[in-house]
């Protein structure tokens, strides 16, 4: 077996590998599927074969269009959340080429990952904040077949956490509105009224549930759209300089070693 084949036998993405990684992520949160989502369509699966990954597809199968955790995270029918997406996107000024984006998961508050079908998942909106994030290091990755299985995979296995505190309480919005408001569905968000755009403030006295496309779209209307600086570029320097570090004190210890 040559270095490419043990490579991609190494960073295999089959369904079994596919599965493994929902059921731990999973059980590493105590989540479970809710059980309300949507059964996946042939629509769905015809629209979006060879143009997303084999592994989101496979997810799709399995559990449709489910949320977890309490509403907490949800992957998302890129059809319905089209409108969302057009209306985040479409006088922002991204740092990638001219492509199409589908918002294959979010959170209960909105919180979008957006996947590029050149980029793939380089772009995730935050909508209360009016942040669109790009993330260059993902985009980058794209070129390798076997890499672009896994982050359809890590796409929909690693949920993007909703963080806006109550200013005065210092409580989790989310965790306020799902004790106090209950569970959001597939087509609720939580939301502030009047929006954070307006007020620069957040409480629990201002979140409610909303339509979801109705909501997010108002947001993308309603303000600026920042663009978030990329961190993924300083994560990778600083693990290349790490393994440079860890290279160059190795090559210490083994030089002690051949001159005792």
């Amino acid at each position: 077996m040559d270095d490419k084949a043990r490579r991609e036998a190494w960073l295999h993405a089959s369904p079994e590998w596919v599965d493994a990684r929902i059921d731990d992520a999973l059980a590493y949160r105590g989540w479970s599927p809710m059980g309300v989502g949507r059964p996946v369509t042939d629509q769905h699966l015809e629209l979006f074969e060879g143009v997303l990954p084999s592994s989101v597809l496979q997810l799709w199968r399995r559990f449709g269009f489910e949320g977890f955790g309490q509403g907490r995270w949800w992957f998302t029918d890129p059809l319905r959340w089209r409108p969302v997406v057009d209306a985040w996107i479409e006088t922002a000024p991204i740092p990638f080429p001219q492509q199409r984006w589908w918002c294959l998961a979010r959170s209960a508050m909105g919180t979008m990952q957006l996947w590029g079908e050149i980029s793939g998942p380089a772009l995730t909106v935050e909508p209360d904040l009016g942040w669109l994030r790009p993330d260059a290091g993902n985009a980058g990755r794209m070129a390798d077949r076997v890499m672009r299985e896994r982050m359809g995979c890590t796409t929909l296995t690693y949920p993007l956490e909703d963080t806006l505190e109550d200013d005065e309480k210092g409580v989790l919005l989310v965790d306020w509105a799902v004790e106090h408001l209950g569970v959001v569905d597939e087509d609720q968000v939580y939301g502030l009224t009047p929006a954070y755009c307006f007020t620069g403030r957040a409480s629990v006295d201002q979140v409610g549930i909303e339509d979801a496309v109705a909501h997010l779209v108002f947001l993308a209307q309603a303000q600026e759209h920042v663009l978030a600086e990329d961190f993924s570029g300083a994560a990778a320097g600083a693990a290349a300089g790490i393994a440079a570090d860890d290279a160059h004190a190795d090559g210490e210890l083994g030089g002690s070693g051949a001159e005792s």
